[in-house]
């Protein structure tokens, strides 16, 4: 997605960022959701997990996640560590917190935009004449994936393309006033998710690479953090959404730094030339596309990057890496956050579908507290292991 948690971003070129704001009232509204949800994961989610921790249930729920040979399947013991969870109206009312404020990002984020609509059109069409940065490429013919199809990503209102102004929503609502305090999703109250992305971007392996690709690369937040750790590398990405393609070379552009941006499906066709990417980066993206989608993505990533080219992939921790009070937080997402998917990706090994497609020295690891961000990472075998391979 396209949006700032920080308007003061000084790497922001000049006269990039509105000199009006939203309304009081707006701004209010937004202000009030994000302290519901500091107060919702700050303060009554641990206090949800210690009172989960001491009942007797949740203890032998903890041990046998944690046992070499667990009773249960991971799926079986979920399902009973939520009917712990749903026990505990601390719990209940953490949880209602936190679908509360997911929709009234957009009932009353929408609408405190339509207060300054006339202003953020007239300062789009001064941007527009402005020299855009890089390419944009929305003329390929990209049949829409049913697996996407249909779907309000996060509760947003006719999904990522649903409403014209989408972006000055999370670049000037939602993302200063909500997401900036963390505390949502696999994100821990307080976490800046700006640095979260450069640290991310910090486990490439290499010291340089001259070209990057990002599938599903949505309005280039990801990029923005490449081209902060690696300024000489040319930028590719590619994405369903057109909404979020023209934000993403509209929000570059006033970054300073040039994109190649395109519309594509990565599960199935990329358009790209063989072996022509020293690396790839994906973040937040896999638990958002069903299990066998990802397995196709990887071996079209697989084809398009150079032999001993690396990948980099931040994505929620699996269930196995979190405690079960933590994976119960997790797999709520999938029926309450709209995210579809959620769950099957947490129950499933990006390692292992890492590695179905030929990639070698997988690896997995936190970087972040509670487990995020969690990263995984590959290289794709150098031109001798693939001979030999052959």
């Amino acid at each position: 997605m396209t949006f700032l948690t920080n308007l003061d971003d000084k790497t922001l070129k000049a006269g990039s960022v509105p000199t009006f704001t939203l309304s009081q009232r707006g701004r209010a509204g937004m202000q009030v959701l994000g302290a519901l949800q500091k107060f919702s994961s700050g303060v009554l989610r641990p206090i949800a997990a210690e009172n989960f921790d001491a009942s007797q249930r949740g203890k032998e729920l903890a041990a046998d996640h944690q046992a070499e040979e667990p009773e249960l399947s991971p799926r079986e013991r979920i399902a009973e560590a939520r009917k712990v969870c749903e026990s505990d109206p601390v719990y209940r009312l953490e949880r209602f917190f936190q679908r509360y404020v997911a929709e009234e990002n957009f009932n009353r984020g929408i609408p405190a935009i339509e207060e300054r609509r006339e202003k953020f059109e007239a300062f789009n069409a001064a941007q527009a004449e402005t020299e855009l940065l890089g390419t944009l490429d929305l003329n390929a013919s990209v049949p829409v994936p049913k697996y996407y199809d249909r779907i309000e990503w996060h509760l947003e209102p006719g999904g990522w393309d649903g409403y014209d102004l989408y972006g000055a929503l999370f670049a000037y609502g939602v993302g200063p006033y909500v997401f900036s305090l963390g505390g949502y999703a696999a994100v821990g109250i307080g976490d800046d998710i700006t640095s979260q992305r450069v640290n991310t971007i910090k486990q490439f392996p290499k010291d340089s690479y001259g070209r990057i690709f990002e599938p599903g690369c949505g309005g280039v937040s990801t990029l923005k953090a490449v081209n902060s750790v690696f300024p000489e590398a040319e930028l590719h990405g590619a994405d369903l959404s057109p909404l979020l393609l023209k934000n993403g070379q509209k929000m570059a552009s006033r970054f300073g730094f040039p994109v190649h941006l395109k519309l594509a499906d990565c599960a199935c066709d990329t358009g790209e030339a063989d072996e022509s990417y020293d690396g790839v980066i994906t973040y937040a993206l896999h638990h958002e596309l069903p299990p066998k989608a990802n397995r196709e993505m990887f071996r079209e990533m697989f084809r398009i990057m150079k032999p001993g080219a690396d990948i980099v992939i931040s994505d929620p921790p699996p269930f196995r890496a979190v405690s079960i009070f933590h994976a119960v937080i997790l797999d709520w997402d999938t029926d309450n956050r709209e995210e579809p998917f959620f769950s099957a990706v947490l129950h499933d090994s990006l390692d292992e579908m890492l590695a179905e497609a030929g990639f070698v020295n997988v690896e997995s690891y936190a970087i972040g507290r509670d487990q995020y961000p969690w990263i995984t990472r590959a290289m794709k075998p150098g031109a001798q292991a693939q001979a030999e391979a052959a």
